[in-house]
């Protein structure tokens, strides 16, 4: 009878995002996202607290957890939005790069992603989590990728043979760039994007027939 009962029971289903139904409630969801990213800025992500959150956000701490029932959801919601964002900014990039090389582009690249962390600075305390789900961070990756393989597609003269190699060179020095950003001592070198930028137009320029 012991093992039946045991067998039985059902573990408790993993909380979940609430997805609002009408515009009131999207509304609703990006005020808190907005004051998350202001919060999550101002006391870094450990910190935090969804009670803060929903101060910042004229809300009741109810209202909070019904849309988001924990803080690692909320975050993850901020960041899939935050990197959509890129991924439209990088985007937005195809008219203006068209006819460039690979070097032009990839300083495009880096200008746009400057741009976007000026804009969205909480992104770097997101990116920065010790909790970003392997399976959408491996997610993410791989659209930021296709993103910088389509501007790199572009180029003239084609760098079509190594595009693969360059695209991931590229997200990674990307990443580089917004792990060293974030540094809560405040003792990154300022040189390391404008190194890191020279970098990638040698290399791009290196693979130019």
């Amino acid at each position: 009878m012991t093992d039946m009962r045991v067998s039985s029971q059902k573990s408790s289903p993993e909380p979940q995002s609430r997805a609002p139904k009408r515009q009131r409630g999207h509304e609703r969801v990006a005020v808190l996202l907005a004051a998350a990213a202001k919060v999550f800025l101002e006391k870094g992500y450990d910190a935090a607290t969804m009670t803060e959150i929903a101060a910042a956000a004229n809300s009741s701490i109810g209202s909070l957890y019904q849309f988001f029932p924990t803080k690692l959801l909320l975050a993850e919601a901020l960041h899939i939005d935050r990197l959509q964002q890129l991924n439209n900014g990088l985007a937005e990039l195809a008219e203006g790069i068209r006819g460039q090389t690979a070097a032009e582009i990839g300083d495009a690249i880096f200008t746009r992603l400057g741009r976007f962390i000026e804009e969205y600075p909480e992104f770097l305390v997101l990116a920065a989590r010790r909790d970003v789900p392997k399976e959408r961070k491996a997610k993410s990756r791989a659209e930021l990728r296709a993103s910088i393989t389509a501007l790199l597609k572009n180029a003239e003269p084609s760098v079509e043979r190594d595009i693969d190699l360059l695209a991931s060179l590229v997200l990674e020095l990307l990443r580089i760039i917004v792990a060293a950003a974030y540094d809560p001592d405040g003792s990154g070198d300022p040189r390391l994007v404008s190194e890191l930028r020279r970098m990638l137009r040698k290399r791009l320029e290196e693979v130019t027939p």
